[in-house]
C-alpha cells in the first residue's frame, strides 16, 4: 500500500495556507493526561467527537503570549460541540499562568504539563508548536511557532475538518 502525499490529501493546500503543515497520513497522538487550572484531570477522550487545535505555550513566551488572544478569538467564533481550542501550558506554573491571565477566566481549557512529559511525548521541542486533531484524536497537521490562529484561511481549514468528518 502506497502512502498518499500530503499535497494530494484534500485540505493539504488549505492546511499550507492556515499556516500549518498537513500530514501525509492521520497520526495517532500520544496519551494526554493532565490537570487544568482547578485541578481537575483531562485527557483525550474529554475532546474526542470534536476537532480540536492543541496549542503548546507557556506564559513566560513572548511569542506564545503574543498568539494567546487569537486562539481566544478562534474559541469564541467556532468553539462548542464541533471544535475547542486546548492550551497545554509547558514548564510553566500556575501561578505564571494566572499572572498572564491577569484575573480573566480562560475561554478555553489550559491543562498544566509541569514536567513536559506530554509536550516531549507530542515532540513539541520549544513553544508555541500547535497541532490539528480530528475527531478521533488524531494529528492532521501542525505547526512550530506563532501564527494568527483566527485568519479565514484556519477558519476554513477546521470548519472543513469538521465537516468532512464523520462522528
Amino acid at each position: 500500500m502506497s502512502t498518499v502525499a500530503a499535497a494530494e490529501l484534500p485540505g493539504a493546500e488549505l492546511a499550507r495556507k492556515a499556516g500549518m503543515e498537513a500530514y501525509p497520513v492521520p497520526l495517532k497522538a500520544p496519551a494526554l493526561r493532565l490537570h487544568s487550572l482547578s485541578g481537575e484531570q483531562h485527557g483525550a477522550e474529554h475532546y474526542r467527537g470534536r476537532v480540536v487545535l492543541l496549542n503548546f505555550w507557556a506564559s513566560w513566551c513572548p511569542p506564545c503570549r503574543d498568539e494567546f488572544p487569537s486562539l481566544e478569538r478562534l474559541q469564541r467564533k467556532l468553539g462548542g460541540k464541533e471544535f475547542a481550542v486546548l492550551a497545554v501550558s509547558v514548564s510553566d506554573s500556575e501561578q505564571g499562568v494566572d499572572r498572564f491571565l491577569a484575573g480573566r477566566k480562560p475561554v478555553f481549557e489550559i491543562l498544566m504539563d509541569d514536567d513536559g512529559k506530554v509536550s516531549t511525548a507530542f515532540r513539541a521541542r520549544g513553544v508555541p508548536v500547535t497541532y490539528l486533531l480530528d475527531r478521533q484524536g488524531r494529528l492532521l497537521a501542525g505547526r512550530t511557532g506563532p501564527q494568527l490562529w483566527d485568519s479565514p484561511a484556519m477558519e476554513e481549514l477546521i470548519l472543513k475538518t469538521i465537516a468532512r468528518q464523520e462522528k
